[in-house]
């Protein structure tokens, strides 16, 4: 629902599917629809607010240099939990930007001196990340505040990276990307029972969303630079079957929606999709990118669609210009690859209902 005005006839409609048993305190239902509404315009203030986070992080960092406290290992230890501590009790108790941005920014601060106090006491790393992903995870579930929730879901995240990178352990990163796929393939499919699940999980379901996004890319991003992590390719396609497979689970609802009831029709875009897919096999960039636009367009996230078409943009780019072919191979690939989306496309445009409101 875009409008605030299209709650009393959806609630209309389910009423009369319901019948009289169904209840409801509709000015609750529109003054938390207000509320969410007034978090969702403020997204752009958000995402500047991350970034004055990391900057006034460095700063602080900065004066904490000038005040020696780097030269006292228990020093960090001890301050570092305290900014935690500190952060998490103002996100509890006020309900404002300027304190979330100022909560989330000592936040970073103190997950950023304990991992360095632990480290300073030679603590062995995967237990120091272990610690570190604890605390992140224990943060989720006591706070549901956007941005410390968004954030806390990117430290337990990193923290899989840094154990895997850590290690050597590449081949693991088809594991991390097909898990946070799945990851997000529920939480777009269940959307209904997050926000019927309770106050606290229906909070802590934007973050989630949009932290599992970024969560995925980060492992895109190392699966599909073969630089920045050096494994055998062979081995991509563990990934992109993950990935794959989601999206033609997805082709049911597609079909459903745009009215499509002949069985021949349904057999058609199951082979379309399949030829699409394909050259993405041994890509698992591409179809994770993919995978998140198509899950945003289901669930009508903005942001997240966005960010996946970028990312498909960039990955496609990626690819071609990493692959170990001649020119003219790499421009039959993409002409190829051109008139399968093409003919897609004008499938789809034949097959969509002509009659659909918008």
């Amino acid at each position: 629902m875009d409008n605030i005005k299209d709650i009393e006839p959806f609630l209309d409609t389910i009423g009369a599917v319901e019948g009289s048993a169904f209840s409801f305190d509709e000015n609750a239902i529109k003054a938390e629809y207000a509320k969410q509404h007034k978090r969702r315009s403020n997204l752009v203030i958000k995402v500047l607010s991350i970034f004055g986070i990391l900057f006034a992080t460095f700063a602080f960092f900065g004066f904490l240099a000038i005040l020696g406290i780097y030269e006292s290992e228990l020093g960090m230890l001890l301050l570092g939990s305290i900014l935690i501590v500190l952060s998490l009790l103002l996100n509890i108790k006020f309900d404002t930007l300027i304190v979330d941005t100022f909560g989330a920014s000592i936040y970073v601060l103190g997950i950023a001196l304990v991992s360095f106090g632990l480290i300073s006491f030679e603590l062995h790393e995967d237990l120091t990340t272990f610690l570190i992903i604890t605390i992140a995870l224990c943060s989720l579930f006591v706070v549901q505040n956007y941005i410390l929730s968004f954030i806390s879901i990117l430290i337990i995240a990193s923290g899989f990276l840094v154990f895997i990178f850590s290690k050597d352990l590449f081949e693991l990163l088809h594991f991390y990307t097909a898990f946070y796929a799945l990851a997000l393939a529920y939480c777009s499919f269940n959307e209904p029972q997050f926000f019927t699940s309770g106050l606290k999980v229906s909070k802590i379901y934007g973050p989630l969303r949009i932290g599992l996004i970024f969560s995925l890319l980060f492992g895109l991003v190392a699966v599909g630079n073969y630089r920045l992590a050096p494994m055998s390719q062979n081995l991509n396609w563990i990934s992109s079957l993950v990935h794959i497979s989601i999206i033609l689970y997805l082709v049911g609802p597609i079909t459903k929606t745009l009215g499509v009831d002949s069985k021949n029709t349904k057999i058609w875009i199951y082979t379309l999709t399949c030829l699409t897919l394909l050259p993405t096999l041994f890509a698992p960039s591409i179809s994770g990118a993919l995978l998140i636009v198509l899950l945003s367009f289901r669930v009508n996230h903005k942001t997240g669609l966005g960010i996946g078409i970028v990312a498909l943009v960039y990955f496609v780019i990626q690819y071609y210009y990493d692959l170990n072919l001649t020119l003219l191979v790499k421009s039959i690939l993409l002409f190829s690859s051109g008139v399968i989306f093409v003919l897609f496309y004008l499938f789809l445009i034949k097959k969509a209902p002509t009659n659909e409101k918008v």
